[in-house]
């Protein structure tokens, strides 16, 4: 037997007891699992990965959305800032007119009493020396105690009406 002695032979033999080996311990399956396997991970992984892709587009369209709002309410909280300040300096602004109008009011009102007082005051002293001119050429007419009777009531009452 000649055929056990070529190298072919046995090479085929090793060859046969390799594949049935591996189809003894199923090592094709194993492999085609270990594969199955690695797809299936590999799927999970793309299908997280998906996920998670979507979930942070949802939440960069929310922070947008909230960013947007904040610049929304900023602004308005600017605006109404804005509003108040012109408010305030609107009735700042008014309240120092009126409070100029009176200072003026009360200043004009000063000097009119001022102005009668003086012209009070100068009455009063032109009356006093118109009086006493008065008295002093009487005096120098009119002599004794009746003169002095009479320039005293008429001085008296000269006064009153004068003052």
């Amino acid at each position: 037997m000649q055929i056990f002695a070529t190298a072919e032979f046995w090479v085929l033999v090793a060859f046969i007891l390799f594949f049935a080996l591996i189809f003894y311990y199923r090592l094709p399956q194993m492999a085609l699992k270990a594969l199955d396997d690695r797809a299936e991970a590999i799927r999970n992984e793309l299908e997280e990965a998906r996920r998670q892709h979507e979930e942070a587009r949802k939440l960069l369209a929310e922070f947008e959305a909230k960013k947007e709002q904040a610049e929304r309410e900023a602004e308005e909280i600017l605006q109404v800032a804005r509003e108040e300040a012109e408010a305030i300096v609107r009735e700042v602004r008014q309240q120092f007119d009126e409070l100029m109008e009176r200072k003026k009011a009360s200043a004009e009102e000063r000097i009119r009493l001022a102005q009668e007082n003086a012209v009070r005051d100068i009455r009063a002293h032109v009356a006093d020396r118109a009086l006493r001119a008065a008295e002093e050429k009487l005096r120098a007419e009119v002599k004794g105690r009746t003169a002095t009777s009479l320039l005293n009531d008429a001085i008296d009452e000269v006064a009153k009406k004068l003052h």
